[in-house]
């Protein structure tokens, strides 16, 4: 398989030989590579506060790198190895003369224990002068940040042109990257499943097209189901802000008649949605994902030529479809009748065949996942009920209300988890809230009050608990953020919308390795994401959110940092081959956009 030896991806590759055939393993889930050495920000455990004097104390402060809206919440966190008393800080005005624009005392730092710092938050709210700042304590100096409206623009395009740079089946050239691909996996529109139908038959498939889903080349169903759901839903909250935000090139929207009158994320939408119809089966079923049968080098995806199989079935797969092509259905009617109508009778369709197959069911095949992630679930309740939900908020039908009533008024009311391929249930509370659920709306604001009194007494304002640092903690925290401004649509509260914010600032350098985790924002951000199109063409994609600090070490270069004891917030290394820690994906990128659509 070729590499692009002008880059310094094959020495990487070169040196750690087989484990370069790792991809996304379905975990609650990237530029050129670099020898696995930990990050220099990788610390031990502080000493305790009584040790007595020590070397000159070092200050790291951690800010949003991208900015900070010129009206919304500025924190920023100092942090060191050890304790230290209050002490002072200023602003400094990075567009002028270095004058000082802002200055105050620091808090005595206290210790956080999942970030092993000792830590003391900056609140440079009343800043709202637009430019280029910097904060200085004791010596030590941020990064530059700037303060203006409109901050979020240039991330808001790349995350969302992100999803075409991941279409499967079209080439791309890109005169802003220089990026070009030729059409990759064209062996897709005649796929087989590797088993055979309840009538002893293998058909032929047409899966062709989609989104690759992460830093591989497979394409799954549960996350892009939810991935579609959380674009739609950001849609249809905030449709002025999606109205004339354009981010596909000429040509880039000729598989949709309606493109042209209609908002961007809509047709690249409905390039994923499309896939997605292709996946179903005449009876409602819905197949889980197509892939080959081995991880692929990094080579770019018109090399990948091997065979591609379609795997597996499930209730909870063909739930999310049933959920996501509902949701479809009310999005597409005012632009496109015909295709929302195909929607919605697809929904049905799946939910029949679930109604008449009431047992959870996952097929799982010998090597069904010896080249893909298993996105793998037991479970289908969560996912049933968020199906029935879209359903009766885009039908009104009353059977579909009943049916909610008598077998999913626990998940209406019990308290709401964070959206995810594998836990559909929060969408759901949100379609019944909508539809005018206060048993729904309640269960969503009583886990917003929880969150928001987490992020308080967390050193970086993370909602991660301890637990989240494994594996897409990153998207965790995103996921978050979107169930906080969800339950500020229903229940608006200043502590939600700014808890909401304080997930994204994490994300984009107030964290405790200091580091952007979406490529190309900020100014020390990751570069070396496991990322196949990325690794392959030289180019770093930007806009790709990676999965983060992950306490459970479970790939070969994490495990190499095992003997450092890393605190939970730093379980992260950025490297190509890391794909346990520095992969993207599509579902991770999703609450992304969400929560960017509210920061104008």
């Amino acid at each position: 398989m070729s590499r692009n030896k002008g880059t310094k991806i094959a020495l990487g590759l070169a040196l750690l030989g087989g484990a370069v055939l790792q991809g996304c393993l379905g975990g609650d889930q990237a530029a050129p590579t670099r020898s696995s050495t930990p990050s220099p920000s990788a610390l031990p455990a502080p000493p305790s506060e009584d040790e007595g004097p020590g070397p000159a104390r070092e200050l790291r402060i951690h800010v949003n790198q991208v900015g900070y809206e010129t009206e919304g919440p500025k924190v920023a966190v100092i942090a060191a190895d050890e304790a230290f008393p209050e002490l002072e800080a200023v602003v400094a005005d990075r567009d002028g003369n270095e004058r000082t624009v802002w200055e105050g005392k620091v808090p005595a730092a206290r210790y956080d224990e999942l970030s092993g710092d000792w830590v003391a938050q900056v609140d440079i709210g009343g800043l709202e002068t637009a430019g280029w700042y910097r904060i200085e304590a004791e010596g030590s100096v941020s990064v530059p940040f700037y303060i203006g409206d409109s901050v979020y623009d240039d991330l808001i395009y790349r995350v969302s042109r992100s999803y075409r740079m991941q279409r499967s089946g079209q080439a791309l050239d890109d005169p802003q990257l220089g990026l070009k691909l030729q059409a990759g996996h064209l062996q897709d529109k005649e796929a087989e499943p590797i088993f055979e139908d309840e009538q002893g038959r293998r058909p032929v498939i047409d899966a062709s097209g989609g989104w690759y889903d992460a830093g591989d080349y497979g394409k799954y169903v549960p996350p892009a189901a939810i991935a579609a759901a959380q674009m739609m839903l950001a849609y249809e909250l905030r449709p002025e802000f999606f109205a004339a935000r354009r981010f596909l090139l000429d040509g880039e929207r000729a598989h949709w008649e309606a493109a042209e009158s209609a908002p961007d994320l809509l047709a690249e939408i409905k390039f994923e949605l499309d896939w997605l119809l292709r996946m179903q089966r005449e009876d409602g079923a819905v197949y889980h994902k197509i892939s080959g049968g081995v991880f692929p080098d990094f080579i770019p995806p018109a090399e990948d030529v091997q065979q591609r199989s379609v795997y597996g079935m499930s209730t909870y797969g063909t739930a999310m479809f049933a959920a996501a092509t509902a949701m479809g259905a009310r999005v597409y009617k005012p632009f496109d009748s015909d295709y929302a109508d195909e929607l919605l009778s697809r929904a049905e369709r799946a939910q029949r065949w679930l109604e008449a197959h009431p047992e959870p069911y996952f097929r799982l095949d010998d090597m069904q996942d010896s080249g893909s992630g298993p996105y793998d679930k037991t479970t289908d309740r969560e996912e049933r009920y968020w199906a029935l939900a879209e359903l009766f908020r885009t039908t009104g039908e009353d059977r579909y209300g009943k049916a909610l009533a008598n077998d999913y008024a626990d998940l209406s009311a019990g308290l709401a988890h964070y959206a995810s391929w594998n836990d559909g249930q929060l969408l759901g509370q949100w379609a019944e809230a909508a539809a005018g659920s206060g048993t729904a709306a309640q269960a969503i604001a009583d886990a917003a009050n929880e969150m928001a009194g987490s992020i308080g007494r967390d050193g970086y304002r993370s909602a991660l608990t301890g637990g989240d640092y494994r594996w897409a903690s990153n998207k965790v925290a995103m996921a978050k953020a979107e169930l906080l401004l969800l339950a500020n649509e229903l229940r608006p509260n200043p502590d939600y919308f700014s808890g909401a914010v304080d997930q994204l600032h994490y994300v984009l350098g107030r964290n405790a390795m200091g580091t952007s985790y979406v490529t190309g924002a900020g100014t020390r951000y990751a570069r070396y994401p496991h990322h196949r199109i990325s690794a392959a063409s030289g180019i770093l994609v930007p806009g790709l959110l990676v999965g983060g600090p992950n306490r459970d070490l479970n790939d070969p270069v994490l495990e190499k940092l095992a003997d450092q004891g890393l605190p939970p917030a730093k379980s992260y290394i950025d490297d190509l081959l890391s794909y346990a820690s520095n992969e993207y994906a599509i579902d991770y990128n999703a609450p992304l956009l969400f929560v960017l659509a509210f920061m104008d």
